[in-house]
């Protein structure tokens, strides 16, 4: 409940706010860690933690995100993140998303995950924006990092 609050407070008050607001830049967002949990016999729960920055003076609502991760240049899967977050104006947020990685489908990444502590990350998808009108913006991110892997 409490989050629904936030949320729509964000909602009206982006909404006020993004109204003068001519062009909206895209929020950046770089992969922080990576926690593999609880493995199983054919996959693994990977927490990925992201920080998200708004490079706009104004708050934004990003209602939810979708993306793509990739270790040392192997392509893990497909994650979202349903939950909205709001960003006050030049602020930064943390996130943490759940990702269920398959080992069938990838032996030279997960060898990374399990093996290394250490890894570039690569993190590519877009945001889902509330803007003025009350419609959803989509805006695309692209970004790499390096990161370290901790393990249960």
């Amino acid at each position: 409940m409490k989050r629904f609050i936030a949320g729509l407070c964000a909602v009206l008050t982006c909404g006020l706010v993004l109204a003068g607001c001519a062009s909206l830049k895209p929020p950046t967002m770089a992969v922080e860690g990576l926690h593999v949990g609880k493995l199983g016999v054919t996959g693994a729960a990977v927490d990925v933690s992201f920080k998200l920055r708004n490079p706009n003076p104004d708050p934004m609502l990003v209602e939810r995100f979708e993306y793509e991760l990739f270790l040392n240049g192997n392509r893990l899967g497909r994650g979202y993140e349903p939950n909205a977050v709001t960003l006050a104006g030049f602020a930064e947020e943390r996130v943490k998303s759940r990702f269920d990685m398959n080992f069938l489908s990838l032996p030279g990444a997960v060898k990374d995950l399990l093996n290394d502590n250490r890894a570039k990350a690569r993190v590519k998808g877009h945001f889902f924006v509330k803007t003025a009108g009350g419609s959803q913006k989509k805006l695309p991110f692209d970004a790499d990092a390096a990161v370290d892997i901790g393990k249960n």
